[in-house]
């Protein structure tokens, strides 16, 4: 009867649409996104090796881009040397979907990397997120002068 109703074409893809939900799950149908940057504690000091890391959920395995831009390039194009390089992708299949994890990896870092735009980046058919790099905050000198009472 339904078929009557909607022409078998039109049946045939509402069916086909249902049994595609059913079997690939809800976050097949949801656009990646970013689950986890995971930043240092404390401010990078010049010099030291410091790696940022970053998390993504996709229900696209096979079509999901995850990377880095500094100041909206592609990493690797700007630093050939490799002072600033992406470590390379892992994938762990779970039940809501692909999780991707890949690193930033500082080999010397500098003051310069506070003020620059570092961007993770997953990427799908389904849609993109980002999330930006925000470095911590420096500690506020103490106080060491005295203060002048006022009476």
């Amino acid at each position: 009867m339904l078929g009557e109703l909607l022409g078998r074409p039109a049946w045939i893809l509402l069916l086909c649409w249902s049994l595609a939900a059913c079997c690939t799950g809800a976050m097949a149908l949801q656009p990646p996104r970013i689950t986890i940057l995971r930043m240092p504690a404390e401010l990078p000091l010049p010099g030291e090796s410091v790696t940022v890391s970053c998390e993504a959920l996709s229900g696209l395995p096979e079509s999901t881009l995850l990377y880095w831009l500094e100041n909206g390039f592609f990493v690797e194009s700007l630093h050939p040397d490799g002072a600033v390089r992406e470590g390379t992708v892992q994938e762990e299949l779970q039940a809501s979907g692909l999780a991707l994890h890949r690193d930033l990896h500082f080999s010397s870092f500098n003051k310069q990397y506070l003020h620059t735009n570092f961007t993770c980046v997953v990427l799908s058919p389904l849609g993109v997120d980002t999330r930006e790099v925000r470095w911590p905050s420096p500690a506020l000198a103490p106080i060491t002068g005295k203060s002048e009472g006022l009476g």
